[in-house]
């Protein structure tokens, strides 16, 4: 029997088995985080995070299929309703960690009382009951109406949601990039849960080179400097920009809101450099200037005291004395290291805030 042949650049294939739930237990399958809103008997609007959300094709019918366990509120409250709202929220570490307190089988009001999210009463006619709020967050919303419920054959606690397609409501920013057919938000995908309780989220990442502590990276875009310029102008002047920022000759500088910002929040400083009716642009990420100068003078205060310690020590040496001023090598030492490993530590604690800076550039330059 022939051997298979390793795909160009790599290993050869190795077989999986196919398992119950093969989407999940034994593949890598992007599918949607999304935000379902259902009103409950009570009439209040209850928000659970879904997955298995996917278009259903029927002919002339625009719809969707939703997956979920028939004791879950979602599923009573739809079958009750027949309403239900599907809202894409934007890919943000805040509001995917919300979706776990979301996800929890507590009290509606319970669970609401956690949310961060911020709901706004739908505009479809209103036939019966009132229809469910929408995430104002969220980038585009489904508003739908079942059209049937069918059990899953492999999981006997589950059931498939049929939904009618009624209305797409969608922020004006991306409606206006859809329809001139350039840009799209950053949506939040996993591949499905492990372990009962855990997701495997999509993340870009982002290739960088220089210092762990300052990282570069280049990006090249077909547009000239000051179109980069104006993009990012438009991009930092709308209401509800997360990131805030200004241009200064041929540098942007983008950081997060005040409010939002720590002493481990990170600083994006950015170069536009013309390149044959294109632009190169060459980033920097670090701390806020204010903490690298901190930081830097941390360092050369311990580099002083060391190079004193050093020639304290060495005169005493020749005097014939003890030196004990030698022990401020050492102590330099340690303390170069511990401001170096809190500097690393920092890092990793804004990580969140340099993908929320890393996406928002990717956004506007539309890469």
């Amino acid at each position: 029997m022939s051997q298979p042949h390793p795909p160009a650049g790599g290993e050869p294939f190795v077989d999986v088995p196919v398992r119950d739930r093969f989407f999940q237990s034994s593949a890598f399958f992007p599918m949607p985080i999304v935000l379902a809103s259902t009103r409950g008997p009570d009439g209040a609007t209850n928000l659970a995070p879904y997955s298995l959300c996917f278009p259903h094709i029927t002919g002339e019918r625009h719809a969707m299929v939703l997956v979920m366990k028939r004791a879950s509120k979602t599923a009573q409250n739809l079958a009750r309703s027949g309403l239900i709202a599907i809202n894409f929220i934007p890919d943000e570490p805040t509001y995917l960690d919300n979706c776990k307190a979301l996800s929890r089988a507590v009290p509606t009001a319970e669970k609401m009382a956690r949310s961060v999210f911020t709901l706004v009463p739908s505009t479809r006619e209103q036939t019966g009951e009132p229809p469910p709020d929408l995430v104002a967050e969220a980038v585009q919303v489904f508003e739908c109406r079942l059209t049937r419920a069918e059990p899953c054959e492999s999981e006997d606690d589950e059931q498939r949601f049929i939904l009618d397609v009624e209305h797409i409501r969608m922020q004006p920013r991306w409606h206006a990039s859809l329809e001139a057919g350039r840009g799209c938000p950053r949506l939040p995908v996993d591949y499905g849960f492990r372990k009962g309780s855990d997701t495997w989220l999509s993340r870009p990442r982002v290739a960088v080179s220089g210092p762990r502590l300052r990282p570069r990276f280049e990006i090249t875009v077909e547009r000239t400097p000051d179109e980069v310029g104006a993009a990012f102008a438009e991009a930092l002047g709308r209401p509800d920009a997360p990131i805030v920022g200004a241009r200064v000759g041929e540098h942007i500088q983008l950081s997060l809101p005040e409010e939002a910002r720590t002493t481990w929040s990170p600083h994006l400083d950015l170069r536009l450099e013309a390149e044959e009716g294109q632009t190169r642009i060459r980033g920097r990420i670090g701390p806020h200037p204010h903490v690298w100068t901190l930081f830097t003078a941390l360092h050369l205060a311990v580099a002083f005291t060391a190079v004193g310690g050093l020639m304290w020590g060495l005169s005493q040496l020749m005097a014939g004395e003890s030196a004990f001023a030698l022990w401020a090598i050492p102590i330099a030492l340690f303390l170069h290291a511990f401001i170096a490993g809190a500097a690393f530590i920092g890092q990793g604690l804004g990580a969140d805030q340099t993908y929320q800076l890393r996406s928002f550039l990717d956004d506007v330059l539309e890469v």
